[in-house]
């Protein structure tokens, strides 16, 4: 596995996201390399792009935009900057955002 940070992400409840996608199926589909996930950190939306998947349970990803305030999207937040390799639980993003077909 690629030298991923291990960070803490923000429980995807917190924000009531789980709850209003519960019945969309892209909810439900895991991740793969490629594909754009979100995920909130420190109450900031956050969002990655999938390089690895190196179990059925996590992603590593590249953090390609951080917008903690809903609007402005930032290079650095926190101890996050846009670049940086991270894992993300399932359990812990959003959803998944985009995602190439087979």
């Amino acid at each position: 596995m690629t030298d991923a940070r291990q960070i803490e992400w923000d429980t995807p409840d917190n924000a009531s996201v789980k709850e209003h996608y519960e019945d969309l199926y892209f909810l439900k589909e895991a991740p793969k390399i490629g594909s754009v996930i979100t995920a909130r950190y420190k109450k900031a939306n956050v969002r990655l792009q999938v390089t690895e998947r190196p179990d059925n349970t996590s992603s590593v990803a590249q953090v390609l935009s951080i917008t903690p305030d809903g609007q402005t999207s930032r290079s650095e937040y926190e101890d996050l900057n846009k670049g940086d390799l991270v894992i993300v639980a399932d359990n812990k993003r959003a959803f998944v955002r985009y995602q190439e077909d087979d």
